[in-house]
């Protein structure tokens, strides 16, 4: 009940932050959310987020049991164990979310968070607990093993939350120069766009670097993508989305996004 009330308390933040700057700079025609959907992606970010923190903490133990904690990244100064947990944790999610696309069966929980038709800062909570499982182990794991100092991991985990809310949010923010470095609201919106000239691209999180280095950066000038989701999307349902990849997948055309994701 604990993590459930500090999860509500967090997402009250985000709406504090994040819904007067979608109405200040909204992406144009962006579209409305229906009600459904905002009870389903609610339910995402609760029941959904309580679900990853248990599975994840459960993992992690199972992982880590009888390895000694390490100490060896906290002699560093604070500012480069925040750089490194940036540049070793956005490739973690990098390679994890690229397989997520790459991996008929990743994809099967992975296609939940993409079957958004509209962007804004509580779509980022639309996704599968058992994907978000995975992916908080794998970026979890180096900050342990590695021994990085409270202080460095909650400064990173603070930005990284944030960023993640940004990157969805229907706003036409731009990040200026740091978008030499950093993803911009309308880089990442890219990657969910059903448009087939966008599929494959802008896998990275936090940082521009990896889709540069790795050839899917994709980064249209003043432009923001028409439409999102995929074919055949689960029924606006969070029971629904809970179970479907599970259940056998749905057909899909030769032009479409789901097809396109998965190489």
């Amino acid at each position: 009940m604990l993590d459930l009330m500090v999860i509500v308390e967090a997402l009250a933040v985000s709406a504090l932050l994040f819904v007067p700057l979608e109405r200040l700079i909204p992406v144009p025609d962006a579209g409305r959310r229906t009600l459904k959907s905002w009870i389903v992606d609610l339910a995402h970010a609760t029941l959904g987020g309580q679900a990853i923190k248990t599975g994840a903490t459960v993992l992690l133990a199972l992982i880590l049991m009888g390895h000694p904690q390490s100490t060896l990244a906290a002699s560093l100064p604070i500012w480069l164990q925040v750089i490194l947990l940036l540049l070793i944790c956005d490739l973690i999610i990098w390679i994890v979310h690229r397989a997520c696309h790459a991996m008929p069966l990743l994809w099967r929980f992975h296609r939940i968070h993409h079957s958004s038709t509209r962007l804004d800062w509580l779509a980022a909570s639309r996704v599968h607990p058992c994907e978000q499982i995975l992916m908080t182990t794998a970026i979890a794991l180096p900050m342990l093993t590695l021994g990085f100092s409270p202080a460095a991991t909650a400064i990173y985990l603070g930005v990284y939350e944030v960023h993640a809310v940004l990157l969805h949010a229907n706003t036409r923010m731009s990040l200026g120069p740091l978008e030499a470095i950093f993803t911009p609201p309308r880089i990442h919106h890219w990657h969910h766009a059903d448009e087939p000239h966008a599929y494959d691209s802008n896998f990275g999180s936090q940082l521009v670097i990896w889709d540069r280095m790795f050839g899917t950066a994709y980064h249209p000038q003043r432009r923001y993508p028409k439409r999102f989701g995929i074919d055949a999307p689960p029924e606006e349902d969070f029971v629904t989305h809970l179970l479907a990849p599970f259940k056998a997948q749905p057909p899909v055309a030769a032009d479409s996004a789901s097809t396109s994701q998965i190489v």
